[in-house]
């Protein structure tokens, strides 16, 4: 028996009906997560995607109430829980720490388990909030390296689980009906207000003076507290668009993401911070399954609006540019064109040009603005909304937002198709074959028509009394 062991004799098992105080919300809330999870596999698999394979044949055991002696004989600490996955080939631990409402979690205390995890030789720590992160790496909180080596940190959001189990509970084909139950009743808990999980439902507190310096002129270095907070604000916020989405699509929506970005997102602070200095915008690029492109969504707190935009390459099939035009615009035949702009990239280093979709409508070549023999090269689809005084407003630019963003999809982006180039046709004849059939090897002697080629034997006259001359025969190739 290991150390860790001993400690998991005293701990109890999680309880899908847990028995702790009424003001004990963290422990209520781990305790019917983790029972879920050790009797749904399926969102353990997808819970736990972000650090270990759930395996059909791996067992999956959770704990609350641990306590770990802590360093110094300072009493004992206790993690909301611990989860143990078994497989054939040994287990994996992971310690479980959750805060609810608005509580944060708490850095020291992380240090604290940092140094347990190192201890007792438990692989990762899970933390869960109603804090935002792009992805489950992107932890809230600072970990010296040391700690690194040896245990993995991840964060997820309470809103990010209940996304997930909504969209396993609408295919329910993995789901026996006592799992459906289950994960029904979980999501039915997750969802009230007494369960402690929170939206992300407003900007932080620099938001308005930031938006009223911008526009009185004011500059703001990247490393401005207005400037970092506005960033970790909006980056919640992208998080929590992504789950809307998801939830109202019934697909996984994702954040595009360079890959620098995904690796350290202190990079990802740095650019981010950058452009919002620099440019005074904020911008996100959601990537949606079998969707036409990404969805863009860029803030200018200058002009206080929001551009949400889908790009498309041109058809390659088409010569002319009104029918590369046409081509888009019979894609959006159904859809109120006062306030929808389309904008044109042409090759050759031409300037864009831009026209409102009804006015292509009325006249196509008013998108070409006199480009007669430019190429066209791409589209982009864009609607600007303009908030206004509500644009400042910490709760009401959240709401307009979220209310924005899905509106733009379901009137434009749905109904957006890529283009594809067709595919290759089949020549009648096989090109090879034609070239060998018209060869010098296999036509015969151009005089030979003339002659007869009728065989005759040797002993044969003509009419004069010679011999008549019998055709050569031609050489095949394959007989050289």
């Amino acid at each position: 028996m290991n150390a860790l062991d001993s400690i998991l004799k005293n701990a109890s098992r999680a309880r899908l009906i847990p028995t702790v105080a009424d003001s004990s919300k963290e422990e209520r809330i781990v305790s019917i997560l983790l029972a879920t999870l050790s009797v749904t596999r399926a969102l353990a698999e997808q819970v736990l995607s972000c650090a270990v394979r759930v395996k059909k044949t791996s067992q999956l055991s959770s704990y609350t109430e641990v306590e770990f002696p802590a360093s110094g004989n300072n009493g004992k600490e206790r993690p909301d829980g611990i989860l143990i996955l078994s497989t054939r080939n040994g287990q994996w631990t992971a310690l479980l720490e959750a805060k609810t409402g608005n509580a944060k979690i708490d850095e020291d205390q992380m240090l604290r388990y940092a140094g347990i995890a190192r201890e007792y030789g438990i692989d990762a720590i899970i933390t869960l909030s109603n804090q935002l992160v792009s992805l489950p790496t992107h932890i809230p909180y600072s970990i010296p390296k040391r700690f690194t080596k040896s245990c993995q940190f991840f964060h997820l959001s309470w809103i990010s689980i209940l996304t997930q189990a909504s969209l396993i509970l609408r295919d329910r084909e993995e789901l026996v009906p006592e799992q459906a139950y289950v994960l029904g009743e979980m999501v039915r808990f997750f969802e009230h207000p007494n369960s402690g999980i929170k939206r992300f439902d407003q900007m932080n507190p620099e938001w308005q003076p930031l938006i009223l310096g911008i526009r009185e002129g004011q500059q703001y270095s990247r490393a401005s507290p207005e400037i970092e907070n506005t960033i970790a604000s909006w980056h919640q916020e992208e998080r929590d668009i992504c789950l809307i989405l998801s939830r109202r699509m019934g697909k996984h929506i994702g954040i595009n993401l360079p890959r620098k970005h995904q690796n350290d997102p202190s990079i990802r602070l740095r650019d981010a911070s950058d452009s919002l200095a620099t440019l005074q915008e904020l911008y996100s690029s959601f990537y949606i399954p079998n969707a036409a492109s990404n969805l863009d969504v860029t803030v200018n707190l200058q002009r206080r609006t929001i551009s949400c935009s889908m790009a498309l390459k041109a058809p390659e099939d088409k010569q002319r540019t009104s029918a590369r035009i046409n081509w888009l615009i019979r894609q959006l035949k159904n859809v109120d064109g006062s306030d929808v702009i389309i904008r044109a990239f042409w090759l050759r280093g031409r300037k864009s040009t831009q026209a409102k979709l009804s006015e292509i409508r009325d006249n196509p070549k008013c998108l070409e603005n006199g480009g007669a023999g430019a190429v066209l090269k791409k589209f982009e689809v864009v609607i600007v909304t303009d908030l206004a005084g509500r644009f400042s407003r910490r709760k009401t630019f959240i709401e307009d937002l979220e209310k924005v963003v899905p509106e733009f999809y379901e009137r434009i982006g749905q109904h957006l198709r890529p283009w594809i180039p067709p595919p290759p046709a089949i020549e009648k004849r096989d090109p090879v074959q034609s070239k060998d059939d018209a060869s010098p090897s296999k036509k015969s002697d151009p005089h030979s028509s003339a002659r007869p080629t009728t065989s005759l034997s040797e002993d044969s006259n003509d009419s004069n009394g010679k011999k008549p001359t019998i055709p050569s025969k031609s050489v095949k190739p394959w007989q050289i």
